[in-house]
């Protein structure tokens, strides 16, 4: 009887784990502040927006002035990044953020987060997880994506 009870128990939790995966693309998502569930969204928000090449919302979302680092190293500036996502030099085509983790200092926040994105990248399909830290910093109320500072 002992075993038949510890099968339940296995089954119900692998079936709660699986419908996660399958309802949610942060399976980590636990116990956040409101601000934190909203810095998550809105780091969610720009990764669709890249998925979906709305050069206009990603405009909205990224502070002018950002950079972003390539992990071969190549750093753009804000504007050449969206016009390589714009013309599918930069083809990014799914995302899905693991262990997201979310630090709130004053009007300064960092996601640490695992990535696994799925990208037509400078003509190198695959994909690609990496850990990530993206900085976030509220002006006029909203959370805009920026670099450290």
């Amino acid at each position: 009887m002992k075993k038949i009870i510890i099968i339940l128990v296995i089954l119900v939790i692998s079936i709660g784990g699986i419908y996660m995966l399958i309802h949610n693309k942060d399976s980590s998502i636990s116990n956040l502040t409101n601000e934190e569930e909203i810095v998550l969204s809105r780091y969610k928000e720009m990764q669709q927006a890249m998925v979906d090449k709305d050069i206009d919302k990603l405009n909205r979302i990224v502070k002018d002035g950002t950079t972003f680092t390539h992990m071969s190293g190549k750093t753009q500036t804000k504007e050449e990044y969206f016009e390589d996502i714009k013309t599918g030099a930069l083809d990014y085509q799914s995302y899905t953020i693991e262990n997201s983790r979310i630090s709130i200092e004053g009007n300064k926040a960092i996601l640490k987060a695992r990535l696994i994105l799925t990208a037509n990248a400078y003509g190198a399909q695959g994909t690609y997880p990496f850990n990530v830290s993206a900085y976030f910093e509220k002006v006029d109320g909203e959370w805009l994506y920026t670099n450290k500072s």
